[in-house]
């Protein structure tokens, strides 16, 4: 079958390095191993496809670089008439086809389309978006912006959330016809456990932007706190990523005097031969992170690594507490401290969350599953 896989939000560059567009490009690669004709519509690519998406047709729509909030929405909008139409052609063309769309910002035309013309659609969704705007960035639009929440919402096929809050979101915000809640998964091929010899010391990784709702400063916080940590010199902070926070996290770590690994920004193909230098991974999350579906704590997991992971969206009926992974309270740093020290002392209980984790997410969390479900009796179309 021919699928359309689209997007208008500019802030997912779906052939770059953010964690929504690791998220993009594996359900891409879902998609092409099953045998299909994928094309992708996308006002923002973010460079060439890997090499193993070198099959995947992309089309891009244009969308202006404007100065102003009120200009920058109204563009949104514009582009989102453009994406719509190359949508629909391609829809068209085919004898059999479906659209699986990002939701985005603004965007409705790529599902009004599919539903004018017959064709099936799945609509994911991966946050409150209205809400996340007006709280981080701000959005002058608020009514435009509902409207067509609401249209793209009523008029999919299907919406697949990555969470329970965020289906109940969906849910409260249109009637949406079908609703399922299917959370983020993980490449096992590519993340695979590489158990390291302990010497003593206790590494802790963190993968993900210095970003407020991200929680890495109470990550550092916690750590801070370790008996291990500072003079005695017995555990190491490794920060992986970037963002607005970076410099403060990083001179707070150093007034605690924790050592740290910052490499900056990676590639996401280093990500897995960074993890397997760490004996637990950390996913720290402030209170009020309920809608997440970490991305981070399935490729945790998946890499073998002993996780910790702040309570936040389904995590606490997804995964065991305390037999894969640890769930602290969200925005706890005493209780992060805790599960580290537990951790610290006890080498065998990391082996055994590493392994059990491991098991979990190639038994229930692959990407193969997500596709799976989330096209589930929408015709010949899952892996």
């Amino acid at each position: 079958m021919r699928v359309v896989f689209a997007s208008l939000d500019p802030g997912v560059p779906v052939f770059g390095g953010k964690g929504c567009s690791v998220h993009a490009q594996e359900v891409l690669r879902v998609l092409l191993g099953a045998g299909h004709d994928v094309h992708v519509v996308t006002t923002r690519p973010g460079g060439t496809p890997p090499p193993d998406l070198a099959a995947v047709t992309v089309h891009p729509v244009a969308l202006p670089a404007a100065t102003g909030r009120a200009r920058r929405e109204a563009d949104l909008v514009e582009a989102d008439g453009r994406l719509g139409r190359v949508v629909a052609g391609l829809l068209a063309g085919a004898p059999g086809a479906l659209l699986y769309e990002r939701y985005a910002l603004f965007g409705c035309a790529a599902q009004e389309s599919a539903r004018r013309l017959g064709v099936p659609s799945v609509l994911e969704v991966n946050a409150p978006l209205p809400l996340e705007q007006r709280e981080h960035r701000g959005l002058d639009d608020v009514a435009g912006a509902d409207d067509r929440t609401r249209r793209a919402l009523t008029a999919a096929g299907r919406v697949v959330a990555v969470s329970s809050a965020v289906a109940g979101w969906v849910r409260a915000t249109a009637p949406a016809p079908d609703v399922l809640v299917v959370p983020n998964g993980v490449d096992t091929d590519r993340f695979v456990p590489r158990p390291r010899t302990p010497d003593g010391r206790l590494r802790v990784a963190f993968v993900g932007g210095f970003r407020p709702w991200h929680g890495v400063e109470l990550l550092v916080e916690a750590v801070g706190a370790l008996p291990g940590a500072g003079a005695r010199g017995e555990v190491e902070l490794l920060l992986v990523g970037d963002g607005p926070r970076r410099a403060a996290v990083l001179d707070r770590a150093a007034q605690l005097g924790v050592a740290v690994g910052a490499p900056g920004a990676v590639d996401p193909a280093a990500v897995p031969g960074l993890l397997a230098g760490a004996d637990v991974a950390v996913a720290p999350y402030p209170v009020g992170a309920r809608y997440f579906s970490p991305l981070k704590v399935a490729e945790y997991l998946a890499a073998g690594v002993a996780t910790v992971a702040a309570a936040v969206g389904d995590l606490a009926t997804t995964y065991r507490d305390g037999t894969e992974l640890l769930l602290v309270p969200a925005g706890d740093p005493g209780a992060l401290t805790a599960a580290l020290h537990r951790l610290h002392a006890s080498p065998g209980l990391r082996r055994d969350l590493a392994a059990a984790g491991r098991r979990a997410v190639c038994e229930r969390g692959t990407w193969a599953r997500v596709v799976d479900r989330s096209l589930a009796g929408l015709g010949a179309v899952a892996a």
